[in-house]
């Protein structure tokens, strides 16, 4: 069958009009799509023109949160971002040295048991071992490092770390007396610091983790929580708070403040205010992040009824709060044996 010549123009002539029309639309499409971030761009460049002074007006905060709110709402998480693997020897250092002076009245010949949850390439954990060691260098100090990521966990147990890593920022071998020792291009952890630690590749946010690894005396949750949405963290904070012992420390920050205080008087965690300021101004990029970064740190507001649980980020666990940690310190006992595959040992 032959299609006459006219009807096969008109196809060519429908085909390429349609083409034209998918163009323009691609164009608008794409335009659109670039502008949605037009207007965030103009109030991100606007904010940041206004004085420090001005900025710290209530009704200018008030805004700054509105953003920040939006910013939580709309941003992606999960760990895709510069934050994905922010961590870095001492990193908060007024945080560790308040713990070293709330577990100083630990009873002699008790091992003082801590655990890093999310502890990433193992920055933070060696820093808080060091700094117990160093502060009582006769107390047994146990320590636990769990993360998802096993070449990070293989890392941490390593304790080695490239010059050019961002976790060594600013470190040399020198910087901490007996924390490192320099081969070459790269720093290693000292043996002494590695005894008594343990690592472990797995979910930190698990309701077993009491039961697999008994009750610690310091617990820390930091810069994790904030890649989740609000009812997720609120569920991980229940389970962290289980794996704490009675009057032990919970050190939590990186997490949406509004989850964290929230969730914090539900349990019944006490907050603990000595060097709040300091610990809280700490890492100054994530002051300087806020509002338009989910992950920033709105400035202390301490005329909010709840600045201190809001803005503090060590809680202890009162004695009395039993009900937190039934379950799990009744089934607290040796480790599930088949699990044994994914703990790397110093």
């Amino acid at each position: 069958m032959t299609v006459p010549r006219r009807h096969v123009a008109g196809l060519q002539g429908a085909w390429l009009r349609l083409k034209w029309i998918g163009r323009i639309l691609w164009n608008i499409a794409r335009r659109a799509e670039a502008a949605k971030s037009y207007p965030d761009r103009v109030v991100e460049v606007l904010w940041n023109q206004l004085p420090v002074a001005v900025r710290s007006w209530r009704v200018v905060q008030a805004i700054g949160r509105l953003i920040h709110r939006r910013a939580r709402r709309l941003q992606q998480r999960g760990g895709g971002n510069q934050t994905a693997n922010y961590t870095r020897f001492f990193r908060n250092l007024p945080q560790l040295e308040l713990i070293r002076d709330l577990t100083g009245e630990t009873p002699r010949g008790v091992p003082l048991k801590i655990a890093v949850l999310g502890c990433s390439t193992g920055a933070e954990l060696y820093s808080a071992v060091w700094v117990m060691r160093t502060a009582w260098p006769q107390r047994e100090v146990q320590a636990l490092g769990i993360d998802l990521s096993e070449a990070w966990i293989q890392t941490a147990a390593s304790g080695v770390y490239p010059l050019h890593l961002a976790e060594v920022a600013g470190i040399s071998e020198g910087s901490y007396e007996g924390l490192f020792s320099r081969h070459g291009d790269t720093l290693h952890v000292q043996q002494w610091l590695k005894e008594g630690v343990r690592w472990w590749v797995g979910d930190v946010c698990s309701s077993d983790l009491a039961a697999e690894f008994g009750l610690q005396d310091v617990v820390f949750a930091n810069n994790f929580l904030f890649h989740m949405d609000a009812k997720r963290s609120g569920t991980c904070l229940r389970n962290l708070a289980r794996l704490v012992a009675p009057s032990g420390y919970l050190v939590l920050s990186g997490v949406d403040l509004d989850v964290r205080s929230r969730t914090v008087r539900e349990l019944g965690l006490s907050p603990v205010t000595a060097r709040l300021e300091d610990i809280y101004t700490a890492e100054e990029g994530m002051l300087t992040a806020w509002p338009f970064r989910f992950w920033g740190l709105e400035p202390i507001d301490r005329k909010r009824q709840d600045w201190p649980t809001r803005y503090t980020t060590v809680f202890r666990l009162p004695d009395a709060v039993r009900e937190v940690r039934a379950r799990t310190s009744e089934a607290a006992g040796p480790r599930n044996p088949g699990a044994a595959k994914r703990e790397l040992e110093c």
